[in-house]
């Protein structure tokens, strides 16, 4: 059985580098050390890098496995502490899943406080949606942004950006998903993301506007 404590022994650090990587970054670049499936749409994987993503059908949080200590929760009113120590010892993903759900279930709470945006793919990791602390005029101004940016596509463009965006899945499984060559997945992507460069400008509303035409991320 592998542990928490032998885990964390075979993984890097990562450094002081700010921003956390991307879903999408880890699973095109990044090293796999082990993962475990729970049922058909929970599955948990851990990087060279020290990097884990926890995902639940169309959800993902990515967090340092170096991270994760001791663990509180509320139980009968009362507050329960596991220690660090005791996580160490169990199997590997234990801690990890309480993190993963913790985060999801956060993202998801301030997803519907803050914003109330109705598509079910919003993902943690979009940029539009990075920073809740901002004030909440500018909150509702780019929430109008992303509503007037998906009626502005097809059908199949929304699913591909969801799919690229949103989900952080990469070309080739948007085009396993969809049925689609992966040529088809770029060019929907171009089209897509040209569609809001002419509307705006100026602006870049979660979306790197050089990646769909680059052929960049099969």
């Amino acid at each position: 059985m592998l542990t928490l404590q032998e885990l964390k022994q075979i993984t890097d650090i990562p450094g002081n580098q700010g921003k956390l990587p991307t879903a999408r970054q880890l699973r095109e670049s990044g090293v796999v050390i082990t993962k475990e499936r729970f049922g058909g749409e929970t599955e948990i994987s851990v990087y060279q890098d020290g990097f884990v993503i926890y995902q639940t059908g169309k959800y993902s949080t990515v967090f340092p496995i170096h991270s994760c200590g001791d663990y509180f929760y509320i139980s009968d009113g009362n507050t329960v502490h596991l220690s660090e120590q005791f996580f160490e010892r169990e199997k590997w993903y234990l801690r990890l899943v309480l993190e993963g759900e913790d985060r999801l279930n956060r993202n998801c709470e301030e997803r519907e406080r803050c914003w109330n945006v109705s598509y079910s793919a919003v993902s943690e990791e979009w940029a539009v949606m990075e920073d809740l602390a901002e004030p909440a005029i500018e909150q509702l101004a780019r929430q109008e942004t992303v509503e007037e940016i998906m009626q502005m596509l097809t059908e199949k463009q929304k699913r591909v950006i969801c799919g690229y965006y949103l989900q952080e899945k990469t070309q080739g499984q948007i085009a396993e998903e969809l049925g689609i060559s992966r040529h088809a997945v770029r060019d929907s992507l171009f089209h897509a993301v040209s569609k809001i460069r002419k509307k705006y400008p100026l602006s870049s509303p979660g979306f790197s506007y050089g990646i769909a035409g680059s052929g960049a991320a099969q």
